[in-house]
């Protein structure tokens, strides 16, 4: 398996990309740019702005809680 990175903002790289999906040997998986609440998710995990629960059942306790269940 290789991988290729095209950058699409010219012309004849998205040709390229356009010849490569019509052929039945390659696979093109497009990456695509994750939202704000996403982004803003994955820097509170870095940061270590986490919850943490000894158990299931102390997560959806406390699910239940926030959603008013």
């Amino acid at each position: 398996m290789t991988t290729v990175i095209l950058d699409t903002r010219s012309e004849e790289a998205k040709r390229l990309l356009d010849f490569l999906k019509s052929t039945s040997y390659a696979k093109v998986i497009d990456e695509k740019t994750p939202n704000t609440k996403t982004l803003k998710a994955m820097e509170d995990v870095e940061a270590g702005r986490v919850n943490s629960f000894t158990s299931a059942n102390e997560l959806m306790t406390t699910l239940k809680k926030s959603a008013g269940v």
